[in-house]
Protein backbone atom coordinates (compact mmCIF):
# COMPACT_ATOMS: atom_id res chain seq x y z
CA UNK A 1 0.00 0.00 0.00
CA UNK A 2 1.31 3.50 -0.43
CA UNK A 3 0.87 6.00 2.81
CA UNK A 4 0.62 9.90 1.47
CA UNK A 5 1.05 12.59 3.39
CA UNK A 6 -0.05 15.94 2.21
CA UNK A 7 0.57 19.77 3.70
CA UNK A 8 0.34 23.57 2.69
CA UNK A 9 2.56 26.22 4.29
CA UNK A 10 2.11 29.64 3.46
CA UNK A 11 -1.87 29.96 3.63
CA UNK A 12 -1.90 33.15 5.42
CA UNK A 13 1.36 35.31 4.11
CA UNK A 14 1.02 38.21 2.02
CA UNK A 15 4.36 37.90 0.70
CA UNK A 16 6.16 34.72 -0.85
CA UNK A 17 4.27 31.74 -2.28
CA UNK A 18 2.02 29.16 -0.98
CA UNK A 19 3.73 25.80 -1.14
CA UNK A 20 1.72 22.59 -0.77
CA UNK A 21 3.53 19.32 -0.18
CA UNK A 22 2.96 15.28 -0.34
CA UNK A 23 5.22 13.00 0.48
CA UNK A 24 4.79 9.08 0.18
CA UNK A 25 5.31 5.47 1.22
CA UNK A 26 5.10 1.98 0.10
CA UNK A 27 4.47 0.03 2.79
CA UNK A 28 2.89 -3.52 3.87
CA UNK A 29 1.30 -2.57 6.81
CA UNK A 30 0.07 0.75 8.76
CA UNK A 31 2.67 1.61 11.40
CA UNK A 32 3.94 4.63 13.52
CA UNK A 33 7.46 5.68 11.00
CA UNK A 34 8.49 7.85 14.04
CA UNK A 35 9.05 5.10 16.23
CA UNK A 36 9.98 2.34 13.24
CA UNK A 37 12.39 5.25 12.12
CA UNK A 38 13.93 5.81 15.24
CA UNK A 39 13.13 9.66 14.04
CA UNK A 40 12.08 12.25 16.79
CA UNK A 41 9.26 15.03 16.98
CA UNK A 42 11.58 17.02 19.07
CA UNK A 43 12.82 20.28 17.64
CA UNK A 44 16.11 20.24 19.99
CA UNK A 45 17.49 17.04 19.08
CA UNK A 46 20.49 18.03 17.82
CA UNK A 47 22.20 15.02 16.85
CA UNK A 48 19.84 13.08 14.86
CA UNK A 49 17.51 13.69 11.88
CA UNK A 50 13.64 15.66 12.92
CA UNK A 51 10.00 15.82 11.09
CA UNK A 52 8.25 17.83 13.00
CA UNK A 53 5.49 20.42 12.28
CA UNK A 54 7.52 22.70 10.27
CA UNK A 55 7.09 25.74 12.35
CA UNK A 56 8.60 24.37 14.80
CA UNK A 57 11.87 23.62 13.22
CA UNK A 58 12.46 26.57 11.05
CA UNK A 59 12.78 29.04 13.74
CA UNK A 60 13.69 32.26 12.66
CA UNK A 61 15.17 32.27 16.58
CA UNK A 62 16.85 29.55 15.86
CA UNK A 63 20.17 28.75 14.21
CA UNK A 64 19.94 25.19 15.25
CA UNK A 65 16.88 23.91 14.43
CA UNK A 66 16.80 25.62 10.78
CA UNK A 67 20.64 23.75 10.37
CA UNK A 68 18.43 20.43 11.96
CA UNK A 69 15.71 20.98 9.23
CA UNK A 70 18.04 21.49 6.02
CA UNK A 71 19.86 18.37 7.75
CA UNK A 72 16.97 16.52 7.32
CA UNK A 73 15.26 18.19 4.34
CA UNK A 74 18.61 17.49 1.99
CA UNK A 75 18.80 13.32 3.46
CA UNK A 76 15.55 12.74 2.24
CA UNK A 77 16.04 14.36 -0.78
CA UNK A 78 19.39 12.51 -1.52
CA UNK A 79 17.70 9.74 -0.23
CA UNK A 80 15.01 9.78 -3.24
CA UNK A 81 17.11 10.93 -5.86
CA UNK A 82 20.88 9.57 -5.02
CA UNK A 83 22.34 13.08 -5.38
CA UNK A 84 22.74 16.12 -3.96
CA UNK A 85 21.19 19.32 -6.18
CA UNK A 86 23.57 20.94 -7.96
CA UNK A 87 22.41 24.67 -7.52
CA UNK A 88 18.88 25.82 -6.73
CA UNK A 89 16.76 25.56 -9.44
CA UNK A 90 18.03 22.07 -9.83
CA UNK A 91 16.41 21.37 -6.65
CA UNK A 92 13.60 22.89 -7.19
CA UNK A 93 12.67 21.25 -10.48
CA UNK A 94 12.92 17.79 -9.13
CA UNK A 95 10.15 18.67 -6.35
CA UNK A 96 7.88 21.20 -8.19
CA UNK A 97 5.54 19.46 -10.30
CA UNK A 98 5.18 23.02 -11.80
CA UNK A 99 8.48 24.33 -12.34
CA UNK A 100 8.37 24.62 -16.02
CA UNK A 101 5.76 27.35 -15.88
CA UNK A 102 7.81 29.93 -14.40
CA UNK A 103 9.27 31.90 -17.15
CA UNK A 104 5.86 32.10 -19.23
CA UNK A 105 4.31 33.60 -15.86
CA UNK A 106 7.49 35.75 -15.07
CA UNK A 107 6.73 36.60 -18.53
CA UNK A 108 2.71 37.42 -18.02
CA UNK A 109 3.30 39.05 -14.91
CA UNK A 110 5.30 41.83 -17.38
CA UNK A 111 7.75 42.85 -14.17
CA UNK A 112 11.26 43.62 -15.09
CA UNK A 113 12.70 42.88 -11.96
CA UNK A 114 12.13 39.78 -10.49
CA UNK A 115 12.72 38.86 -6.50
CA UNK A 116 11.46 35.75 -6.57
CA UNK A 117 14.82 34.39 -8.85
CA UNK A 118 17.21 36.65 -7.27
CA UNK A 119 20.64 34.00 -6.73
CA UNK A 120 21.46 32.75 -3.50
CA UNK A 121 23.14 29.09 -2.64
CA UNK A 122 22.17 25.73 -0.83
CA UNK A 123 22.62 24.88 1.65
CA UNK A 124 20.69 28.25 3.63
CA UNK A 125 22.20 27.01 7.23
CA UNK A 126 24.21 24.21 7.23
CA UNK A 127 28.24 24.76 6.39
CA UNK A 128 28.24 22.67 4.28
CA UNK A 129 26.81 19.34 2.85
CA UNK A 130 29.23 16.45 4.83
CA UNK A 131 27.13 14.02 6.69
CA UNK A 132 24.29 14.49 4.43
CA UNK A 133 25.04 11.33 2.68
CA UNK A 134 26.42 9.18 5.93
CA UNK A 135 22.02 10.06 7.47
CA UNK A 136 20.45 9.17 3.88
CA UNK A 137 22.35 5.84 3.35
CA UNK A 138 20.90 5.41 7.50
CA UNK A 139 17.72 5.89 6.48
CA UNK A 140 18.17 3.79 3.72
CA UNK A 141 19.23 0.97 5.91
CA UNK A 142 16.34 1.15 8.40
CA UNK A 143 13.45 1.54 5.50
CA UNK A 144 15.13 -1.74 3.69
CA UNK A 145 14.80 -3.37 7.32
CA UNK A 146 11.58 -2.30 8.24
CA UNK A 147 10.91 -2.92 4.40
CA UNK A 148 9.82 0.54 3.39
CA UNK A 149 10.49 2.68 0.32
CA UNK A 150 10.37 6.60 0.29
CA UNK A 151 8.11 6.22 -2.66
CA UNK A 152 7.60 9.62 -3.87
CA UNK A 153 8.00 13.67 -3.12
CA UNK A 154 6.09 16.55 -5.02
CA UNK A 155 5.10 20.25 -4.11
CA UNK A 156 3.43 22.81 -5.61
CA UNK A 157 4.72 26.39 -5.84
CA UNK A 158 2.03 29.46 -6.57
CA UNK A 159 3.69 32.82 -6.56
CA UNK A 160 2.16 35.87 -5.69
CA UNK A 161 1.31 36.65 -9.59
CA UNK A 162 -0.60 33.36 -10.18
CA UNK A 163 -2.24 33.29 -6.56
CA UNK A 164 -3.70 36.38 -7.05
CA UNK A 165 -4.99 34.88 -10.80
CA UNK A 166 -6.32 31.84 -9.98
CA UNK A 167 -8.35 33.35 -6.74
CA UNK A 168 -10.53 35.33 -8.56
CA UNK A 169 -13.88 34.29 -8.24
CA UNK A 170 -12.59 31.57 -5.36
CA UNK A 171 -12.06 31.16 -1.76
CA UNK A 172 -8.46 30.97 -0.68
CA UNK A 173 -9.58 27.82 1.10
CA UNK A 174 -10.83 26.66 -2.35
CA UNK A 175 -7.86 27.25 -4.08
CA UNK A 176 -5.54 25.67 -1.33
CA UNK A 177 -7.89 22.56 -1.86
CA UNK A 178 -7.49 22.26 -5.72
CA UNK A 179 -3.42 22.13 -5.37
CA UNK A 180 -4.13 19.07 -2.47
CA UNK A 181 -6.04 17.45 -5.33
CA UNK A 182 -3.78 17.81 -7.68
CA UNK A 183 -1.09 16.00 -5.81
CA UNK A 184 -3.52 13.36 -4.93
CA UNK A 185 -4.32 12.23 -8.60
CA UNK A 186 -0.59 12.47 -9.45
CA UNK A 187 0.17 9.73 -6.84
CA UNK A 188 -3.44 7.59 -7.85
CA UNK A 189 -2.12 7.56 -11.60
CA UNK A 190 0.93 5.56 -10.03
CA UNK A 191 0.00 1.37 -10.66
CA UNK A 192 -0.62 0.77 -6.96
CA UNK A 193 -3.88 -0.15 -6.07
CA UNK A 194 -4.53 0.56 -2.45
CA UNK A 195 -3.73 4.26 -1.22
CA UNK A 196 -4.25 5.67 2.37
CA UNK A 197 -4.01 9.49 2.14
CA UNK A 198 -3.64 11.80 5.18
CA UNK A 199 -3.73 15.73 4.62
CA UNK A 200 -4.11 18.62 7.51
CA UNK A 201 -7.30 19.94 7.40
CA UNK A 202 -8.12 22.96 5.14
CA UNK A 203 -9.50 26.11 7.12
CA UNK A 204 -11.31 24.46 9.56
CA UNK A 205 -13.07 22.73 6.99
CA UNK A 206 -15.09 19.80 8.21
CA UNK A 207 -16.50 18.27 4.78
CA UNK A 208 -15.02 17.06 1.58
CA UNK A 209 -17.50 14.94 -0.39
CA UNK A 210 -18.45 18.38 -2.56
CA UNK A 211 -15.27 18.88 -3.62
CA UNK A 212 -14.06 15.12 -4.28
CA UNK A 213 -17.35 14.71 -6.60
CA UNK A 214 -16.78 17.76 -8.60
CA UNK A 215 -12.69 18.09 -9.61
CA UNK A 216 -10.15 15.62 -10.64
CA UNK A 217 -11.41 13.11 -8.56
CA UNK A 218 -14.69 13.18 -9.83
CA UNK A 219 -15.01 9.50 -11.67
CA UNK A 220 -13.90 7.95 -8.42
CA UNK A 221 -16.66 6.53 -6.54
CA UNK A 222 -16.91 8.32 -3.09
CA UNK A 223 -18.41 8.09 0.47
CA UNK A 224 -17.75 9.27 3.57
CA UNK A 225 -16.31 6.83 6.21
CA UNK A 226 -16.28 10.02 8.95
CA UNK A 227 -16.97 13.43 9.46
CA UNK A 228 -15.80 14.72 13.20
CA UNK A 229 -13.83 17.86 14.55
CA UNK A 230 -10.77 15.78 14.58
CA UNK A 231 -11.25 14.06 11.20
CA UNK A 232 -12.82 13.80 8.36
CA UNK A 233 -12.34 10.78 6.07
CA UNK A 234 -13.34 9.32 2.46
CA UNK A 235 -13.21 5.69 0.56
CA UNK A 236 -12.49 6.43 -3.19
CA UNK A 237 -12.88 3.60 -5.82
CA UNK A 238 -12.09 3.78 -9.46
CA UNK A 239 -10.97 0.08 -11.74
CA UNK A 240 -9.92 -1.93 -8.90
CA UNK A 241 -7.99 1.18 -6.93
CA UNK A 242 -9.09 1.83 -3.42
CA UNK A 243 -7.99 5.23 -2.01
CA UNK A 244 -9.39 6.20 2.08
CA UNK A 245 -9.00 10.12 2.20
CA UNK A 246 -8.26 11.72 5.68
CA UNK A 247 -8.19 15.45 6.29
CA UNK A 248 -6.67 15.66 10.02
CA UNK A 249 -6.57 18.62 13.12
CA UNK A 250 -3.39 19.15 13.35
CA UNK A 251 -1.99 16.49 10.82
CA UNK A 252 1.38 17.09 11.49
CA UNK A 253 0.96 15.69 14.60
CA UNK A 254 -0.47 12.35 14.28
CA UNK A 255 0.95 11.26 10.50
CA UNK A 256 4.85 11.32 9.89
CA UNK A 257 4.30 11.61 5.52
CA UNK A 258 2.50 14.95 6.57
CA UNK A 259 5.14 16.38 8.79
CA UNK A 260 7.57 15.54 6.07
CA UNK A 261 6.18 17.29 3.38
CA UNK A 262 5.40 20.11 6.13
CA UNK A 263 9.22 20.45 6.54
CA UNK A 264 9.54 20.23 2.45
CA UNK A 265 6.65 23.14 2.09
CA UNK A 266 8.63 24.95 4.13
CA UNK A 267 11.79 24.75 3.13
CA UNK A 268 10.97 26.00 -0.27
CA UNK A 269 8.90 28.82 0.88
CA UNK A 270 11.70 29.71 3.20
CA UNK A 271 14.13 29.92 -0.61
CA UNK A 272 11.57 31.90 -2.11
CA UNK A 273 11.11 34.52 0.90
CA UNK A 274 15.39 34.83 1.03
CA UNK A 275 15.68 35.19 -2.43
CA UNK A 276 13.42 38.09 -2.09
CA UNK A 277 14.60 39.92 1.11
CA UNK A 278 18.24 39.29 -0.35
CA UNK A 279 17.22 41.16 -3.77
CA UNK A 280 15.72 44.01 -1.92
CA UNK A 281 18.18 44.27 0.49
CA UNK A 282 20.91 44.79 -2.15
CA UNK A 283 19.33 48.33 -2.62
CA UNK A 284 18.93 48.75 0.95
CA UNK A 285 21.21 47.19 3.33
CA UNK A 286 19.30 48.30 6.15
CA UNK A 287 15.71 46.36 5.45
CA UNK A 288 15.20 43.62 7.87
CA UNK A 289 14.44 40.47 7.13
CA UNK A 290 11.10 39.25 6.91
CA UNK A 291 8.59 36.35 7.30
CA UNK A 292 6.14 37.72 4.94
CA UNK A 293 3.59 36.67 7.45
CA UNK A 294 1.08 39.45 8.26
CA UNK A 295 3.19 41.00 11.06
CA UNK A 296 4.45 44.43 11.69
CA UNK A 297 8.06 43.58 10.33
CA UNK A 298 6.41 42.61 7.15
CA UNK A 299 3.96 45.68 7.15
CA UNK A 300 6.71 48.41 7.81
CA UNK A 301 9.22 45.97 4.62
CA UNK A 302 6.22 46.76 2.47
CA UNK A 303 6.06 50.33 3.39
CA UNK A 304 9.97 50.99 3.22
CA UNK A 305 10.01 49.21 0.00
CA UNK A 306 7.10 50.99 -1.58
CA UNK A 307 9.21 53.85 -3.58
CA UNK A 308 12.08 51.29 -4.16
CA UNK A 309 9.88 48.81 -6.35
CA UNK A 310 7.90 51.26 -7.98
CA UNK A 311 11.59 52.83 -9.55
CA UNK A 312 12.20 48.90 -9.81
CA UNK A 313 9.12 48.44 -12.11
CA UNK A 314 8.34 45.37 -9.76
CA UNK A 315 4.86 44.59 -10.65
CA UNK A 316 2.73 44.69 -7.63
CA UNK A 317 0.34 41.67 -8.50
CA UNK A 318 3.88 39.91 -8.43
CA UNK A 319 5.32 40.91 -4.68
CA UNK A 320 1.90 41.07 -2.82
CA UNK A 321 -1.04 38.63 -2.48
CA UNK A 322 -4.36 40.38 -2.94
CA UNK A 323 -6.20 37.96 0.27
Amino acid sequence: MIIIGIDENGYGPVLGPLVVTATAFKIEKRENLWYLLNIPKNPDCYEKLVVTDSKKLFSRNSLKRCQIGEKTVFSFFYLLFKTFPENLDRFLSKILLDFSQFPQLCKESRTEAKPCWEKIFLPLWLKNKEGIKKEAEKLRKKLKRERIEFFGLKSICICPFQFNRLVKGKSKSYLNYLQFEKLIFYFLRKKEKNFYIFADRIGGQKRYLPLLKSGLLRNWRSQILEERKEISSYRLSLKGKEATISFLQDGEEKEFPVALSSLFGKYIREIFMKRINKFLQNYNPKLKPVSGYRDCLTKNFIEETNNLRKKLKINEECFLRNV
